[in-house]
């Protein structure tokens, strides 16, 4: 297939620009930064989703060098840490940047499309949650990506030959990841004192690997109309069973002391407030401890059913992640 790849810099993004050009595809990128923790793809562009120009510099640099067109856009592109992120902006990236994604494809004649959305849409629902849930994001970010994933179903709906899969990826991880898991992967090698809660609760991840996998099986799946499938990572684990797994490799301990999630709360709310006016993204805040003891059981059975097999398990996973952080860690100390 040949292939744009928005957010092609990105930690998803840059691995499906390698994997997609090892399998044969031909492949393009656009993003917004030159930045990648990773390994950045030669095949990328700089440019915004948002302009129409920029989109169109993109697939024609694509079509002069493949004397081909694009036929199929992997939307991985949007705006979605948890600190310094106004709603304007997530809206401005993940909303109206879909919107003239879409606007794009339409004027190019595309008609693939695989959407990377988040099981934030659906909120932090009670129980297990699967792709039925309705949707009730609580957050900025699950809104605009909801809106996103909206304007993509009214895409389809104006030509029956579109086709659509929406992927709604939980947290994931994986090396030169630093959000959620690298937070608690860090606080478990420097400060392991404190855990919040009794763990007890489903916290849902899946692997950088696994994501990978589920975009390129979904491959196979797309045909006219619209799809929509979960990417989680079985088994589905407590937040103590996680941090179990983490605390087995060397250089990571398990808390020492358990406290009550009202006090550990009512500490970030300590440091919310410097963090505002400051503009520090502190490791403690009080939204941080909320969604360290809210659960987030998600399930991903449909994919499976499709005939998707989970091919790395989360131990090896999570062995890999810690590795890489210790390795990042002692870099650190170097410098």
């Amino acid at each position: 297939m040949n292939i744009l790849i928005t957010g092609s810099n990105g930690f998803v993004g840059s691995r499906l620009m390698w994997e997609l050009d090892r399998l044969g595809h031909q492949v393009q990128g656009i993003d917004l930064s030159a930045h990648c923790d990773a390994n950045p793809h030669p095949k990328t562009i700089l440019g915004d989703i948002r302009s129409l120009p920029d989109l169109k510099s993109a697939s024609g640099a694509f079509e002069l060098e493949n004397n081909a067109e694009i036929d199929l856009i992997i939307h991985c592109a949007a705006a979605k840490h948890d600190f310094g992120i106004k709603r304007g902006e997530y809206f401005s990236h993940n909303k109206y940047g879909t919107k003239t994604l879409l606007e794009f494809a339409s004027q190019k004649g595309i008609r693939r499309l695989i959407y990377l959305s988040t099981v934030s849409v659906f909120g932090h629902p009670i129980g297990a949650a699967d792709e039925d849930a309705p949707y009730a994001p609580d957050h900025p970010y699950g809104e605009s990506k909801l809106a996103g994933e909206l304007l993509c179903v009214d895409w389809i709906k104006k030509d029956p030959l579109r086709e659509l899969i929406v992927l709604r990826p939980t947290v994931i991880f994986g090396p030169h990841n630093y959000a959620n898991m690298y937070k608690l992967l860090d606080t478990m090698h420097r400060r392991p004192w404190v855990m919040v809660g009794k763990g007890d609760h489903v916290k849902s991840v899946v692997s950088l690997d696994s994501v990978t996998g589920m975009v390129i099986f979904a491959l196979g799946l797309l045909q006219p109309g619209f799809q929509h499938f979960n990417c989680v990572d079985e088994p589905y684990l407590t937040l103590h069973e996680l941090m179990r797994l983490i605390a087995s490799q060397p250089g990571f301990r398990m808390p020492r002391v358990n406290i009550p999630i009202q006090m550990a709360v009512g500490i970030g709310r300590i440091f919310d407030l410097p963090a505002k006016l400051l503009g520090i993204d502190f490791p403690i805040n009080s939204d941080r401890m909320k969604k360290f003891a809210t659960e987030t059981n998600f399930q991903a059975a449909k994919i499976r059913s499709a005939g998707y097999v989970q091919t790395t398990s989360i131990a090896s996973s999570i062995a890999e992640m810690c590795a890489w952080c210790l390795k990042n860690h002692s870099q650190g100390d170097k410098n």
